[in-house]
């Protein structure tokens, strides 16, 4: 397998982030998980993890666009850890306390997909930015 980094990475010693930043609009789901797929794929998690990779983006996203107002971005972030790849995804959302409902059965789903998962918001002078961050290890998919 090839090994990727950034610049910046290189220089300041930590591991390299990706970032993508699409419309906050359900048509852009498939490609964050095919960026999310081939992240994982390239960093040998088994097809298991990479399926709930793929998954848990997959959620988390629908979760934010759902909420965002018309035209907003969706930013989401992938960081390779020593076994473990975590992701942030944010937005603006008009209503944040909906994207982190603890007893939808969508977030039952990312708390069974992910090894840890929190949803925090933000004040902005734009309004508010919901971030659902989450991380899920190597293997998690044999739990």
């Amino acid at each position: 397998m090839a090994n990727s980094a950034s610049i910046e990475s290189a220089r300041d010693h930590t591991t390299p982030v990706v970032e993508l930043r699409v419309q906050a609009d359900p048509a852009q789901l498939s490609v964050l998980r095919a960026v999310a797929a081939a992240i994982a794929l390239q960093h040998d998690f088994d097809l298991d993890t990479v399926a709930d990779v793929k998954l848990a983006v997959d959620e988390a996203a629908t979760r934010l666009i759902m909420g965002a107002p018309d035209g907003a971005t969706l930013s989401c972030s992938f960081q390779l850890m020593p076994g473990r790849l975590r992701i942030a995804l944010t937005a603006p959302t008009a209503n944040a306390n909906a994207v982190g409902q603890p007893r939808s059965f969508g977030w039952h789903v990312l708390n069974s997909l992910t090894d840890s998962i929190s949803v925090s918001s933000e004040d902005h002078g734009d309004g508010t930015h919901s971030t659902i961050d989450m991380s899920i290890a190597e293997g998690s998919a044999a739990r």
